[in-house]
């Protein structure tokens, strides 16, 4: 800015305006580079669900080729696939889309940049860096492309798996599975001991189950915990190592502002010691000017002098012309003619020269040097009139007779004339006198003039140099006070940012505190669901045991009673008294619209046809489960039959139905918990950078 700086103070607002296109293009520059590593992060963060979403379409091929999996397992699989898939596309599409409004803010910085050509370095550090925002972005863009590759891959992947007749397939697999169940019952029948076996092998399996889940549980929330604390952590020592960077930038900022303070109040000080000093000249100008004025009226007065001077000189001449009239003081008024004329011609050179040096006298002198030729003509004049008079005189000699009367008046008129000559010298003399003395009043008039013409030089000297200090004293003082505007701009700039910075930081913990609260309070439902179940197994294993032993001694007193007896014993009743399918369907839906609506919006909003799909599938769960459960009447009906072993059986059976009815809703619950804790694990990188 120091180059290009202009010496005109009225050019200063042209600098302020520059000093502002300078200002928008480093905001948009700075913004650009904020988006790109917004962008960028979130790229990475998008890899992580991308990874996944491969293992699992690997493990869901490997299912599909091979024939003995399990049908329920693979449809919940390629439900979940099916969700993060379509997650993982919105999120790819919502990054393009920024990236395409990247693209339009990078193209309107290189235009608002391309008109600050005349900033020379800074002009080609910043199309430097608008550069590297352009490479970084078409990487971004290759890498975006391909996650919508992979994205593309994993929908024509669903589409292979949910083919039209999906639901036709699952009811005849459910249907297939009822009849092995049958069959199963069946041998059951013939085999109490081997069952008994298998159901105690069962419980023990499902305890150590539940307690590898709950060691599964607690080990990922410690490590959850420990990734959130290491996060905040390093977000914590990010934030303070900005503190520090931006008080150390205030200190250094104070520290320059408070210098340039120093270099204004000195500025200052010269200025006012310049404007004192132009003072004084124009004091001392005015007081040379006051003097030439007094020296051009002593000047008027000489001239004044010449004049009176050049009049005498006229009554001189007269003389002349009278005392030319006789001949005998015709060679001594000659003689006095060669006289004057040379104090003329010295006169005459003294006023040449007093021309040469004194410009300004100029026409004066000439009118004077136009009268002393007049007089010099008159002379002239004057001889010939003496030559008439000379031959006259000869004339008159002849004729002596008559003119000796008048040879006498013409004696009185010579010594008249003698008389007035005499004046005429005395005057002539006086006259010289005071030419010398107007000679030497014009040389020292003279001197006074070069004098006072140097020092004027001077002074005008003194007056450029000051008014030269005056412009660069103006434009360092403008281009400080554009530097101090640009400083003040960026401290408050930087003081926007922190409390931007601030509310954002304090918006995040809120909102993460409202998301943990919510988690928690989830588990807690999950947990005392969880134990809710957990002691309703209990109670129905503990009928269980109860009904076999009934049954068992049924049997034996059978043996030995009458078949009266037998007819009137009733064997009590299985008390049953499992929840409604209406209140297991509420429930299920509940929990199903309030995770959906709290971890899920995106998609709770736009795909409502997904959702309402997975609903519909749990709640058909549910019902075939509920079918599947006997009834509390149709219990105490297979009660009144105890007389059959067969009434044994169909009552274990249906404490087993019950158990998987349990399991069947755990299942679903199972669901919603993974996919609401992946969801979270990949939104949490989220949170933590924007704290």
């Amino acid at each position: 800015m120091e180059d290009h700086a202009v010496c005109d103070i009225n050019v200063v607002p042209s600098n302020e305006s520059g000093v502002q296109e300078l200002e928008s293009s480093m905001k948009v520059l700075t913004k650009v580079d904020l988006d790109l590593a917004y962008s960028s992060e979130k790229l990475a963060n998008l890899h992580v669900p991308l990874v996944y979403l491969l293992a699992q379409q690997n493990d869901l091929e490997a299912m599909a080729t091979a024939n003995n999996y399990i049908l329920a397992d693979f449809i919940e699989k390629v439900l979940a696939f099916n969700l993060l898939s379509s997650i993982l596309d919105s999120e790819v599409r919502e990054l393009d889309s920024y990236m395409d409004n990247l693209r339009v803010d990078i193209v309107d910085a290189r235009q608002k940049i391309s008109s600050c050509r005349h900033l020379g370095e800074l002009y080609s550090i910043m199309k430097g860096k608008l550069n590297d925002s352009e490479e970084s972005l078409k990487q971004s863009r290759q890498q975006i492309s391909e996650v919508k590759m992979h994205s593309e891959r994993f929908q024509r992947t669903v589409l292979a798996f949910a083919h039209e007749n999906w639901k036709t397939d699952i009811a005849m697999d459910l249907s297939e599975n009822a009849q092995l169940s049958n069959k199963n019952a069946m041998s059951n029948l013939r085999m109490p001991r081997q069952q008994r076996h298998n159901l105690w092998m069962l419980e023990k399996s499902l305890t150590r189950e539940l307690y590898l889940e709950k060691k599964l549980a607690e080990s990922r929330q410690n490590e959850e915990e420990l990734k959130v604390s290491f996060r905040m952590e390093e977000a914590a020592e990010v934030v303070w190592g900005r503190f520090l960077e931006a008080e150390n930038a205030a200190e250094v900022l104070q520290g320059i502002s408070k210098e340039l303070l120093g270099r204004l109040q000195l500025v200052h000080f010269n200025l006012n010691g310049s404007i004192q000093q132009e003072s004084e000249l124009k004091s001392k100008l005015q007081a040379s000017l006051e003097e030439l004025r007094a020296k051009d009226t002593a000047l008027l007065k000489l001239h004044d002098i010449l004049a009176e001077n050049i009049k005498k000189d006229v009554e001189l001449s007269a003389l002349r012309e009278k005392v030319m009239l006789l001949e005998k003081q015709l060679k001594e008024s000659q003689l006095q003619l060669k006289n004057v004329n040379a104090t003329n011609e010295s006169s005459e050179e003294k006023l040449g020269e007093m021309e040469s040096l004194v410009a300004s006298l100029k026409e004066s002198i000439y009118v004077a040097e136009v009268k002393a030729e007049n007089a010099e003509l008159k002379v002239a004049e004057l001889t010939g009139t003496n030559m008439e008079l000379t031959e006259e005189m000869s004339f008159l000699k002849g004729s002596a007779t008559g003119t000796e009367k008048k040879v006498g008046s013409l004696e009185k008129q010579l010594r008249e004339v003698e008389i007035q000559l005499q004046h005429a010298k005395a005057s002539s003399e006086a006259s010289q006198e005071q030419q010398n003395m107007l000679y030497a009043a014009i040389w020292d008039m003279e001197t006074l003039i070069e004098d006072l013409k140097s020092k004027v030089s001077k002074a005008e000297i003194k007056i450029e140099s000051t008014e030269e200090q005056c412009i660069m004293l103006s434009e360092t003082n403008a281009e400080l006070n554009a530097e101090i505007t640009v400083l003040r701009d960026r401290v408050e700039y930087l003081e926007l940012s922190l409390d931007q910075a601030n509310n954002a930081k304090l918006a995040s913990a809120e909102e993460l505190n409202s998301r943990i609260k919510l988690i928690m309070d989830m588990a807690m439902q999950l947990a005392v669901e969880r134990e809710r179940i957990q002691n309703q197994m209990h109670v129905l294993t503990m009928e269980k045991k109860l009904l076999v032993e009934k049954i068992w001694n049924t049997k034996k007193e059978a043996t030995e009673c009458n078949n009266k007896d037998i007819d009137n014993k009733e064997l009590p009743s299985f008390k049953c008294n499992p929840p409604s399918a209406t209140s297991i369907k509420t429930s299920v839906e509940d929990s199903l619209r309030l995770t959906f609506s709290v971890f899920f919006p995106d998609l709770f909003v736009h795909s409502g046809s997904f959702f309402s799909q997975f609903l519909q599938y749990s709640l058909n769960q549910v019902d075939e489960a509920s079918a599947e459960a006997p009834d509390c009447d149709n219990d105490a009906g297979a009660s009144s039959s105890v007389n059959s072993p067969t009434g044994s059986d169909t009552e274990l059976d249906n404490v087993e139905v019950v158990e998987a009815k349990r399991l069947s809703l755990k299942s679903v619950f199972m669901v919603i918990v993974l996919i609401s804790a992946i969801y979270l694990l990949n939104q949490e990188p989220f949170l933590v950078d924007e704290l």
